[in-house]
């Protein structure tokens, strides 16, 4: 049975209009009940209710993470981890791959994650022969920061088929040296061949995962998420038994599938968004558009700095892809696409503005992931006339500004994760941290919104910069709105989830640059403490 419990002597920051601050709340049954001064909550004092003095501490509805990748969070955990601050330079990155070698039998896979080729000294990606030098006896994948790019030894090449033969598959590339053969890059598309190659975690490795994700989650003052990419069924029973064991290791779930691979499971179920409960739900049908500014494959409308004839990639011919939208929408799912470059989001505005016609819908709230770069101020009229919801991922300029400026120049930066145009629009934007391609923490993904600075503290178009209020509701009542679920949570309303973060101090006392320094202190998930346990 949720627990009772009751928070005074706060600043609570509720995300809601209709009394934006307090200083206590009250939950019983795991339900918030009072929301006010100190004696409004501490008339719900009884038996068993647990009082905690806040000492003047920020609290903040639990966060609500729009779009990250929670399996993958609690799967990396066992992978090398090649990320800037532990491999700074290649001869460090093989190193760790040399580590781990020599701990894993022949011929069994390592993996490693989130290295990022601009942030190397050598600012390249690892060769398939340093990566062989370095595990001669395994496959090895390493997969870049953006998780859109890769770099592979050939024995992994070999076990996925590639050779210097081998034809760039639709919506990808194989990197090549001078005499044609494979360099070990791999993006999109390729580096999907290489994916498939690897042995599927077990349904208990799968559930495993998602409980050391819940963890991570938790520590963070995030109790909601959006799984971003559901893509087999055995993903989807590892959800449910989590679901179905209870327990403190719960996230509430929005699951998106894959329409690729699962729309057709559900076709003729009457299955589709919205489907389950406050715990696990159904969300949207999700395609694929383009890939990332990193790996140069996000679809633009003018070409990447320096490569007059490179405009990014298509994942799939743009009619076919309007096509499966239209379908999706049809069968009554809500609808969503990774489009991070401005021509994927012309696209997929061009598919929900078709999709509308054939078959009118009222309040579909279709979603734009990512929906990073927008260049033409004309196109959040369309955004709003839609009533789409982009899901900006709010850390991305903190950790890739450089490679942005570097790639596209500075100048199509402008409206770049704008969360103030879309405020100033009236869309509502959710925000998301696309964890593992960046840090799990909302804090940074705050700080980042309120600074628009990066790691080194350089800034971009600060005419962008949204309040930390603003910035708590993107990360909570805004996620909630694009899961048709703000009705249950979001904010700190009575009759809404107990779901409750405690921050280290209070905001007002620090500056915006310390934000993700205060730290959580608790996080509450239905009126029960999950973290700290």
């Amino acid at each position: 049975m949720p627990g009772g419990l009751i928070l005074t002597g706060g600043r609570l920051i509720t995300a809601d209009p209709e009394l934006p601050e307090a200083e206590a709340i009250a939950i019983r049954g795991g339900i918030i009940v009072a929301v006010g001064s100190n004696a409004d909550a501490l008339a719900f004092r009884a038996p068993g209710v647990e009082v905690i003095d806040l000492k003047g501490r920020t609290v903040l509805p639990a966060f609500n993470d729009a779009h990250c990748h929670p399996m993958a969070i609690g799967l990396a955990a066992g992978q090398v981890d090649v990320s800037p601050d532990e491999a700074p330079d290649i001869g460090t990155l093989l190193g760790r791959i040399r580590d781990r070698a020599t701990s894993t039998p022949p011929g069994r896979w390592i993996l490693a994650r989130g290295y990022d080729d601009t942030r190397l000294a050598e600012r390249r990606h690892p060769s398939r022969e340093e990566l062989d030098r370095a595990a001669p006896h395994n496959p090895v994948l390493i997969t870049r920061a953006c998780l859109h790019v890769g770099a592979a030894n050939t024995q992994a090449l070999r076990e996925a088929g590639i050779t210097r033969d081998t034809p760039d598959p639709p919506g990808g590339t194989i990197g090549r040296d001078s005499r044609g053969e494979p360099t070990g890059v791999v993006r999109e598309a390729a580096l999907e061949m290489v994916r498939r190659a690897i042995p599927k975690p077990t349904v208990d490795e799968l559930e495993d995962a998602l409980r050391r994700a819940a963890e991570i989650y938790h520590s963070h003052g995030v109790t909601s998420v959006a799984e971003a990419g559901v893509r087999r069924p055995e993903e989807m029973e590892a959800y449910q038994r989590v679901r179905e064991s209870g327990g403190p290791l719960l996230l509430r779930t929005y699951l998106m599938i894959i329409l690729d691979e699962m729309l057709e499971e559900f076709s003729g179920t009457g299955l589709r968004t919205g489907f389950g409960d406050d715990l696990l739900r159904l969300g949207p049908a999700k395609i694929f558009l383009d890939g990332s500014i990193g790996g140069h494959t996000a679809r633009m409308r003018e070409p990447y700095a320096g490569e007059p004839g490179n405009r990014g990639l298509w994942m799939q011919d743009p009619e076919e892809m309007k096509r499966k939208i239209r379908r999706a929408h049809a069968l009554g799912w809500q609808c969503t696409a990774h489009a991070i470059g401005d021509a994927s989001i012309d696209l997929l505005l061009d598919a929900y503005e078709e999709a509308l016609a054939e078959n009118p819908r009222r309040n579909t709230r279709h979603r734009i992931e990512h929906c990073e770069f927008v260049t033409d101020p004309q196109v959040f009229d369309r955004i709003a006339r839609l009533g789409c919801v982009p899901v900006p991922g709010t850390t991305f300029l903190h950790d890739f500004r450089p490679l942005y400026a570097a790639s596209l120049g500075r100048d199509r930066l402008r409206y770049a994760n704008a969360m103030r145009s879309f405020i100033e629009h009236g869309i509502v934007a959710a925000a998301s941290s696309d964890a593992p391609v960046c840090s799990v923490d909302p804090l940074l993904g705050i700080r980042t919104m309120m600074t628009r600075r990066d790691f080194a503290g350089e800034e971009a178009f600060p005419e962008e910069s949204i309040s930390f209020e603003e910035a708590v509701y993107a990360y909570t009542a805004a996620g909630a709105y694009a899961s048709f679920e703000e009705h249950i949570k979001g904010s700190l309303s009575p009759g809404k989830v107990g779901d409750v973060t405690v921050l280290g101090a209070d905001v007002r006392q620090v500056k915006p640059e310390e934000i993700p320094e205060i730290g959580v202190d608790l996080t509450v998930m239905a009126g029960e403490v999950v973290h700290p346990a």
